[in-house]
């Protein structure tokens, strides 16, 4: 009881101080180090080399978040530009290691991005914590904070307008902008340490995934004691979980997505379980998997969007390896129709979006490595256009959008892990930039 009670004061006194000082160690439940994989392989033939480096896209701004891997490090959401605060306007979310959620907003005066708010969600109790030595043994101080894993702008609440949605490690929960600030508008918890569960969510995509006409919030992670995939609904008062879903092999679920990816009429949730890609299927009761292939490396970002202009979203999907593949319904089935291997460079984890990002007319597949490559479809196969070198890292953002609202898109780019003394960036890069 005196050792109890010491650590719980020992507790209240490092957290105390570390918020005084700007700085809390907020880590989802089951956090590791450092995050960097680079490959030494290097390019050796004609199809795997990168295309010639293009200064068509320039900084448009840029920001250092710090050196400290528990802290600085940025993270992906799967829907991180909208209308937060239903101006008009979209808002950029950059998230990361650190406990704030940070809405970007353009500032036309200015010409440049500011937080509009750091958005924080504090719950005591459900599993974060702080390692201490206290008498030869180590206790897990508990602390209120989690990091944004994932995160979506997007009609949450089916009321017309859009809210933000934060997965936080251990729980989910939406914020209302009510015209001074993002206010909280529902949190659902979705492990915790008190009911034996471990581990963290990793991303939450909103969606009509059961095609109801409404829109549900699809949590994803990886746990010990509950379900990796979690479909929640908000009730009119609070969200409630609707459905669930586990791989056999309980493989942690990164970046899913909502889409109709077989042209049936109906949307499916495309996401990667552990190795395997996957599309779930609602039929009325549960979902209904298919799996389409198995790999070597684990999938971490599933995006699907048209990106060559046939009215039919392809299934772009990026792994932990430097590697991107498309995947698309024939009629009968799903196919790979396209793969890349960029040798030498950093996985391609998250980072993958579709649009026009050079105002051409034609979508463009952006994905991240420790560079960004942009890819075009061209009628017959996908090619690279540009590669953007001013980036370095492991790129788990890259993301397009307009986020200054001038009718084009920009693209976002962020990493999660660096090498040796180098900071922790975020980028926002602008084609045909003055």
């Amino acid at each position: 009881m005196v050792i109890e009670m010491n650590v719980k004061l020992i507790g209240i006194a490092v957290l105390f101080s570390l918020l005084l000082n700007g700085f809390i160690f907020a880590m989802p439940c089951n956090t590791g180090g450092e995050v960097s994989f680079i490959h030494e392989e290097r390019c050796n033939d004609e199809k795997s080399c990168a295309a010639q480096t293009d200064d068509a896209y320039e900084i448009q701004w840029e920001k250092d978040y710090g050196k400290l891997w528990w802290w600085s490090a940025r993270y992906e959401g799967p829907q991180p530009v909208g209308d937060a605060d239903n101006d008009g306007k979209n808002e950029l979310l950059i998230g990361g290691r650190d406990p704030f959620m940070r809405v970007m907003k353009w500032d036309e005066d200015k010409q440049t991005y500011y937080e509009q708010q750091k958005i924080v969600d504090p719950v005591f109790g459900i599993g974060y914590g702080i390692w201490m030595n206290l008498g030869g043994n180590y206790y897990n101080v508990p602390q209120p904070f989690g990091s944004a894993t994932g995160f979506s702008i997007a009609d949450i609440d089916n009321d017309g307008q859009n809210e933000i949605g934060v997965a936080w490690g251990c729980h989910f929960s939406a914020f209302k902008w009510n015209g001074n600030r993002y206010q909280l508008l529902g949190r659902y918890i979705i492990i915790s340490e008190k009911q034996g569960q471990y581990g963290t969510t990793l991303d939450c995509v909103v969606g009509d995934y059961d095609n109801d006409g409404k829109n549900e919030v699809i949590v994803t992670g990886g746990y010990d004691g509950a379900p990796e995939l979690v479909a929640l609904q908000w009730d009119g008062s609070e969200f409630v979980e609707e459905a669930s879903w586990s791989d056999e092999d309980h493989g942690s679920i990164y970046f899913p997505w909502i889409a109709d990816v077989d042209g049936d009429g109906d949307n499916e949730v495309i996401c990667g379980a552990g190795r395997k890609l996957v599309v779930l299927d609602w039929d009325g009761g549960e979902f209904v998997p298919t799996v389409l292939s198995e790999f070597k490396h684990h999938v971490f970002g599933c995006v699907a969007k048209d990106s060559d202009d046939d009215g039919l979203p392809e299934i772009h999907v990026t792994f932990r390896y430097p590697e991107l593949q498309i995947w698309k319904w024939n009629g009968d089935t799903y196919e790979e129709i396209w793969d890349r291997v960029w040798y030498g460079e950093e996985d391609t984890i998250e980072a993958i979006d579709i649009g026009d990002v050079d105002d051409d007319g034609i979508q463009e597949v952006c994905v991240g490595t420790n560079f960004v490559h942009i890819l075009q479809w061209n009628g017959t196969t996908y090619t690279e256009e540009y590669v953007i070198k001013d980036t370095y890292g492991l790129l788990a953002v890259t993301c397009v959008g307009d986020f200054d609202n001038d009718g084009k898109i920009e693209i976002n780019a962020g990493a999660v892990g660096v090498s040796g003394d180098e900071s922790y960036m975020s980028w926002i890069f602008k084609y045909g930039q003055e």
